[in-house]
């Protein structure tokens, strides 16, 4: 068997591939995630059994896990590149990517009820007068989770996570620098210790690792290990069926699972780095998705419960139904950020008109590079 050419990093490709992953892990758990939907909608698993069918979509929301791992990867390996890391200018950075990704949500915010209004009720959910309006652009910048005010959309409790990670990541990475893995301890013990925010319990350890693993160059060392194709490919679905019974254990799944999200999230990265980036055609399709997986992620909700919940599950077939679901968000995504790029591009132009100058006027001896 011909060898593999050996991966020397987990590049921003790896983390698409991911994400793609992840995201349509998440929409398989949310579509199929109780007995009593599968039977109020009649959904149609075979061949799958309908234990073994629930057990496969409870694993589903492991994506969260992973979501939060390649963001302390991420922002701990930009961290690394710093030559003059000082800590103003680590929060300086942490607060334009907060800032960013508030601008992004606002966008989609906006798509939502520019197109639906007429399904919401926006007084009997934020309140009448100039409260009202308050308690929507809180919800507008993703900031509703932080201060417990109303929601268009429960699913959003995940934006406070990514503030936490954008603005805690930092520190983790600080003590990593010092203290190097044993980082993972002391997030294990600090919510035995002391009471913690519920998503700071839950995702502490998988952020340590996340922040870990950059620092101490865990996938580098993974991705030197000289095997050919097909061995690695076993062992890795190996691996994520032993983690599928671990992770999905009612014992498990109730006490430890904040403790065991973090190595499962750790192996579905290597898996989609290591195996399933570099198989083409699956490759761009995962990473397509996941290029688009934070709009998937932010708007998937409106589709399969509430606004097309007949629709999504009018085709009875699991495989349709997620076939759907997948599809539908995607395409709405494609068209939000083709307005974004349209509506960015129409800015700078403006921004080149008011300035006096033409964007579009060739430099006299250049052409177009």
């Amino acid at each position: 068997m011909k060898e593999m050419q050996i991966k020397e990093k987990f590049d921003k490709n790896d983390t698409l591939v991911v994400k793609g992953i992840a995201i349509l892990l998440m929409l398989f758990y949310h579509l199929f995630e109780s007995r009593e939907l599968l039977e109020t909608l009649q959904v149609n698993h075979a061949p799958f059994s309908q234990e073994t069918f629930l057990t496969l979509s409870g694993y589903g929301n492991i994506c969260v896990a992973v979501f939060v791992f390649l963001s302390a990867y991420g922002i701990t390996r930009g961290l690394m590149q710093e030559r003059e890391l000082t800590p103003a200018r680590m929060m300086e950075g942490a607060a334009k990517r907060c800032a960013r990704l508030m601008g992004n949500f606002a966008v989609m915010y906006l798509s939502i009820n520019l197109l639906w209004f007429r399904y919401f009720n926006y007084a009997g959910l934020y309140g009448k007068g100039w409260q009202g309006g308050m308690l929507g652009i809180v919800d507008m910048l993703g900031l509703a989770q932080f201060f417990g005010t109303p929601t268009m959309n429960m699913t959003w409790w995940y934006m406070a996570v990514a503030i936490l990670i954008i603005f805690g990541t930092p520190f983790l990475y600080l003590l990593t620098k010092k203290i190097g893995n044993y980082v993972l301890i002391l997030a294990v013990l600090l919510p035995l210790a002391v009471s913690l925010d519920e998503g700071v319990e839950r995702y502490l350890v998988t952020a340590a690792l996340g922040a870990a693993a950059a620092q101490e160059g865990w996938f580098e060392r993974l991705f030197s290990w000289k095997r050919n194709r097909l061995w690695k490919g076993l062992l890795g679905l190996g691996l994520i069926a032993v983690s599928v019974l671990i992770r999905q254990n009612y014992m498990v799944h109730t006490y430890f699972l904040w403790i065991v999200d973090a190595p499962v999230a750790l192996l579905l990265c290597w898996f989609g780095g290591e195996i399933a980036g570099r198989i083409p055609v699956i490759r761009q399709v995962l990473a397509f998705f996941g290029r688009h997986s934070m709009n998937i992620f932010l708007v998937h909700t409106f589709f399969y419960l509430a606004i097309y919940r007949d629709f999504i599950y009018s085709f009875r077939q699991a495989g349709l139904i997620f076939f759907v679901l997948a599809a539908v968000t995607l395409v709405y995504s494609v068209v939000l950020q083709l307005l974004k790029t349209g509506g960015k591009a129409l800015g700078r132009k403006a921004l080149h008109f008011r300035k006096g100058e033409d964007p579009d006027r060739q430099i006299p001896g250049k052409g177009k590079e």
